[in-house]
Order: structure tokens, then C-alpha cells, then sequence
């Protein structure tokens, strides 16, 4: 089974000879020969005792998500976002989804709290 590299701008497809593992404090890892992301490994057991490093699972390819809060005259915030949802194919994103006005809210950081929320329920149900 081929490794992925998990940067979103890079997305390289690599086979097992071209990925060096590493130990390091956090666990194993190995580093894309293309980007140089650090990408995460986890041990397997396999059948007859032996052990594997593969790639953990991930639920889904990572989108690029950019929630903002946009100043209105009236002194409130309005949330907006912007979606680009990854496909598995190196570096190749789906259309840009956007929403300009998901709602007003007196606070700035209130308004990016539910616009990265409403990314997060957005990109769920189309899992």
C-alpha cells in the first residue's frame, strides 16, 4: 500500500521503498522526499508476529478551510468561508465553496467560531 503525503499542496503518492521512517519523541514518522512535511506512522501487527509501520487513517483527505469575520457599519461582524475540499489526487482541489454572510455577531471571534463550526458540520455530512 503506497504512502500519501498529508500536505495539502503536495498530496505525493509514494511507494514503500521511497519513505525512511524516524523515531522521534512524538512516535514514528517519515518525511515527504518532495515537500519535506513530516507525516505521522503507527506500528501494525501483522500475521506470523511481525510488525508493520503504515500510515494512520484518516477519515477524510484535508480541505483547505479559511473562516474570517468581515467588519459591518453597525460596529457587528458578519462570519464568512471559504472551502476548497481536497480530492485524493495529488494537489487537486475541488471548486471553491463560499459563503459571504453565514450570520452577524458582535464579536469577531465569535463570528470565525461559527463559521469554522459551520465548516466543520459542512465537511461531516458530506463524509
Amino acid at each position: 500500500m503506497p504512502f500519501i503525503c498529508e500536505n495539502v499542496e503536495c498530496r505525493a503518492v509514494l511507494a514503500r521503498g521511497q519513505v525512511r521512517p524516524h523515531q522521534e519523541d512524538s512516535g514514528w514518522c517519515f518525511y515527504c522526499p518532495d515537500c519535506k512535511a513530516r507525516n505521522e506512522l503507527m506500528f501494525v501487527d501483522m500475521a506470523g508476529g511481525a510488525v508493520e509501520l503504515v500510515q494512520p487513517e484518516r477519515a477524510s483527505p484535508p480541505h483547505k478551510v479559511v473562516a474570517t469575520a468581515r467588519a459591518l457599519e453597525d460596529g457587528k461582524y458578519a462570519a464568512q468561508l471559504s472551502v476548497q475540499r481536497a480530492l485524493a489526487v495529488r494537489g487537486t482541489y475541488a471548486a471553491e465553496e463560499h459563503w459571504d454572510e453565514l450570520g452577524v455577531f458582535g464579536d469577531a471571534q465569535e463570528a470565525v467560531a461559527h463559521a469554522k463550526s459551520f465548516a466543520t458540520d459542512l465537511l461531516q455530512r458530506a463524509a
